[in-house]
C-alpha cells in the first residue's frame, strides 16, 4: 500500500477559511486553526474561567470536575439518559431511571457543597449554567451572587471559589468517606 500524498493547499481554498476564521471571530468565538493548511480544527465560546484560570491548570481542572458532577448526578452524563434505553425500560415510568453512578454523584455533590462557602458554591453553581459564564454576562451572575460591583474583586472572587474547589477536589475522598460516616452513625 502506498500513502497518499495531500494535495497541496489551493489559494482559493486558504482564502474561504481565512474568511471563515474571520466570521467565526466575530461572533465571538476562539478559533484554532492548522498553520500549515489553515484548516479549522477547533471552535469554542470563551468563558470566564478560560480568561480567569488560563494559568491555573489546577483550578480549570476542579471547575470542569464540579461540572462532569453536576451533569453525572443531573443524569447528563449517564446512558441512562438515551431514549432507545428509556424506551427499553420495564422498571418504573419511563424516564425515571436513576443509576448508580447517578447517586455517587450526588453524594460527592453533597460532599463538596458542604465545605465551601455558601457564596462560592452559589456563585459556581451559576456559572456552570448554560451560557452564564460567557464573557458577556459573568460579571452581572457574581455580582447578583456575591453583591461585587468591583470588576478586579468580580475576577478575585471567582479565582478564589475555583482554588478553593481545587483545594476541595484533592481530598474530596476523605470528605465523601467523613460524610458517609456520619450518616451512618446517624441512622
Amino acid at each position: 500500500m502506498s500513502r497518499r500524498k495531500k494535495s497541496p493547499a489551493v489559494p482559493a481554498d486558504i482564502t474561504a477559511r481565512r474568511a471563515e476564521k474571520r466570521e467565526l471571530k466575530a461572533r465571538g468565538l476562539e478559533v484554532n486553526v492548522d498553520p500549515r493548511d489553515e484548516k479549522i480544527v477547533g471552535i469554542w465560546r470563551p468563558d470566564c474561567f478560560n480568561l480567569l484560570l488560563k494559568n491555573s491548570p489546577a483550578e480549570a481542572a476542579a471547575v470542569q470536575w464540579l461540572e462532569d458532577l453536576i451533569r453525572t448526578a443531573s443524569g447528563e452524563n449517564g446512558q441512562e439518559r438515551r431514549p432507545d434505553f428509556i424506551r427499553s425500560s420495564s422498571i418504573g415510568a419511563p424516564g425515571q431511571n436513576v443509576s448508580q453512578s447517578m447517586i455517587d454523584a450526588d453524594d460527592m455533590l453533597s460532599a463538596v457543597t458542604e465545605h465551601m462557602a455558601p457564596r462560592d458554591a452559589r456563585m459556581l453553581f451559576e456559572l456552570l449554567k448554560p451560557d452564564e459564564a460567557l464573557l458577556t454576562r459573568w460579571r452581572d451572575v457574581v455580582q447578583r451572587c456575591t453583591g461585587e460591583t468591583n470588576p478586579q474583586a468580580q475576577g478575585g472572587a471567582v479565582r478564589a471559589a475555583c482554588a478553593h474547589l481545587a483545594h476541595i477536589r484533592t481530598i474530596s475522598d476523605r470528605l465523601l468517606r467523613d460524610r458517609k460516616e456520619r450518616r451512618k452513625m446517624a441512622a
